[in-house]
């Protein structure tokens, strides 16, 4: 256990200095990617056909929902009339157990 502390207690500030000096290092190599890039890196604009390509994507998403809300609407309804079919087949198949029970 005292190895264990001894361990603990000398390696924690070599693992902090080693992911400070990786975390410089890779810093360093990042910008000098980026300058050899010609400058700073390249940042993205939205311009017209990105915009319009977009608000496209969301118009077709919208549809998409809305029509599967109405299938799932048109499920909901079968879904309640198979429903009450069943109960009233079930209250007949009453009737008609009854009906045969009192006839023995």
């Amino acid at each position: 256990m005292d190895a264990l502390m001894q361990m603990i207690a000398v390696g924690w500030p070599l693992g902090l200095a080693g992911f400070v000096l990786g975390a410089l290092v890779g810093g360093m190599m990042a910008r000098g990617n980026a300058e050899e890039a010609g400058g700073a890196a390249p940042r993205l604009k939205p311009d017209e056909d990105g915009l319009a390509a977009l608000a496209a994507e969301l118009k077709a998403a919208k549809e998409l929902l809305e029509a599967e809300e109405a299938e799932a609407s048109d499920v909901a309804d079968t879904l309640k009339q198979l429903d009450e079919a069943i109960k009233r087949a079930n209250g007949r198949l009453k009737l008609i157990t009854k009906a045969v029970k009192q006839a023995k």
